[in-house]
Order: structure tokens, then sequence, then C-alpha cells
């Protein structure tokens, strides 16, 4: 996790990411809140038994967006891999987000970790690329297929390289917000969990693509809590699953939780032994991300 040091609205990434709003009130005003949004966030999932490890930027850094470092890297455990355990390194679209990757965390990565992949160089090819990480690709760990909605931010072709490189079938598909716009990231649709998927099937209108993205979560068993566009606006697919020293966890933001049904909260204790939730309101109005964003997974 990145402490939100210098959180703000991002004048570059608003442009893409329908999710995001202004604010009147100062930039020390929406830090302020944003910090202990976050504070509060990482007590509780400490509490819950969840190791986290954690960094803070600089304001000079020039990073409002770090607090989601899930769009930067990814790693993958040698049992994923069928060799050594690999850190991957992603192209952003935005030189503010292409500044998260600052040179000593990346360092500390390359202590642990014995593979490195990059696909930075997509940033500055003749025709730039972007494929932001876990933001764009909806992993199945378990069946090694990667879920990916096409964006600005997630380019088929890196993508279906990424796939060939660490060995992931690819389910790629396009989905829209209600007014017919490319949602930025997968991740806002979406997510995966052991033995449960959140999708938002409302939102891929396409009928060939939507057909394939039901035949691979039914073929693979995931049971389908489906969301409409309605709680997709409001976070719902922007969970995750994290398995923590007390048991499988579904954490998700207090919006998040408030939109899911008493039914749909019912189907999640079916399959993890807590729904975890916390206020994330001025990182999700401002940000324009929420829970699922703020974590970067270390395998």
């Amino acid at each position: 996790m990145v402490a939100p040091v210098g959180f703000c609205s991002n004048a570059e990434t608003i442009l893409d990411n329908h999710f995001m709003s202004k604010s009147s009130e100062s930039n020390n005003q929406l830090e302020h809140k944003a910090l202990l949004e976050f504070s509060a966030l990482h007590q509780k999932l400490r509490a819950a038994g969840i190791n986290i490890w954690v960094h803070a930027p600089e304001h000079f850094h020039g990073t409002p967006d770090a607090v989601f470092p899930n769009n930067w890297f990814s790693t993958h455990p040698g049992s994923e891999m069928n060799g050594p355990w690999t850190v991957a390194f992603y192209p952003m679209k935005t030189p503010s987000r292409r500044a998260e990757r600052r040179e000593h965390i990346i360092s500390e990565f390359q202590e642990v970790y014995g593979k490195e992949l990059s696909f930075t160089h997509w940033e500055y090819a003749d025709v730039p690329g972007f494929l932001e990480s876990t933001g764009v690709l909806v992993l199945d760990r378990i069946n090694k297929i990667a879920y990916a909605n096409l964006s600005e931010r997630c380019h088929r072709g890196i993508a279906e390289s990424w796939g060939k490189r660490l060995g992931y079938k690819m389910c790629l598909f396009h989905s829209t917000d209600s007014q017919g716009r490319a949602l930025y990231h997968t991740n806002v649709m979406m997510s995966i969990g052991t033995s449960i998927a959140v999708v938002c099937l409302e939102s891929v209108e396409d009928p060939q693509e939507k057909q394939e993205l039901l035949h691979n979560l039914n073929a693979t068993g995931k049971h389908i809590l489906e969301i409409s566009r309605e709680q997709m606006n409001n976070y719902c697919g922007n969970c995750i699953e994290l398995k923590s020293s007390k048991g499988k966890l579904m954490c998700m933001s207090e919006k998040a939780y408030q939109n899911f049904t008493e039914s749909q909260k019912a189907v999640f204790l079916q399959h993890v032994d807590e729904i975890l939730h916390s206020d994330l309101t001025t990182i999700e109005v401002i940000g324009g991300g929420s829970l699922r964003c703020m974590i970067g997974e270390l395998f």
C-alpha cells in the first residue's frame, strides 16, 4: 500500500476516468481526508491479519494517484510461474503515474523476486501503448485466465504479449458505462475470488464477448455474483479477496458495502469468512478508484 501523500485531483487521469470528480476543497484538505481514510483502512486490514508493506511518496514526486499502486506492478509466485518468483512492471498512460515507479521501491522488489519482466518500453514506442497491470488485468490466478476490458489503458497487442509471457489465457472484451464510454479499468466492473466472481455483465454489450466472458467464468466453476451498472458506479466491482491468518476476507469500501443487497452479502459469506469494509469517500470521489486499486498484492 502507498499512503496518499500529495493526493489531489489528477488533471491527466480525469480525461478518461469518469469515476473521478473535481472538488472545491483545497489540496491540503483533500490530502488530510485521504490520509485519514487510508490510515483507517490500514488499521482494519492489520487487525484482520493482513501483512502490509507501506510506502509513502513525497510531495515533490508529483504523484497524486500514488495511493493506487496496483496499476504499475504485479507479483507472481513460483507456483504460478513454474519457475522463479516474478515481478512485472507495466506501461502507464500518463507521466504522473509513471513517476510512481520510484527507484528504491523497484530495488526492494529486485532483492526479493528472482525474475523481472518489464513492459514499460511501450510508453516510448513510435505508437505508444499501455497496460496498467491489475487495474486492467483481473486475474484468475488459479486457472491462469486474465480478464481484460480494452481501453486507452489496455492495449490488445500488449495484453496478448503479456499473456504469452506469463502463460495466461486472455479473455478480452469491451465494457462501457451507461453513456457508452469505455471503462478506464477492468477492476471497476469485475473481481475474481477463489470461488466467486463479481461482474457487471450489463456493461459488456457485445453478445459474443459477453458469452465468452460467461463461458470462462462458468468453466472454471466460479459462482457469478452479478452487479448492475449503478452498483458498479458505487464501486461494487472494485473489491478484492484477501487471505489472512484468520481466513478469507472480501474487502471493499463502505460505499460498495452499502450498495450490495443483503442477499448479495449473504452470497459473499458462503465463499469467504468475513466482509471487511471501510470508508473511502474522498479517495473514491476525487481519485476515481476504490479499495481494490489501493492493494498491490505481494506473492
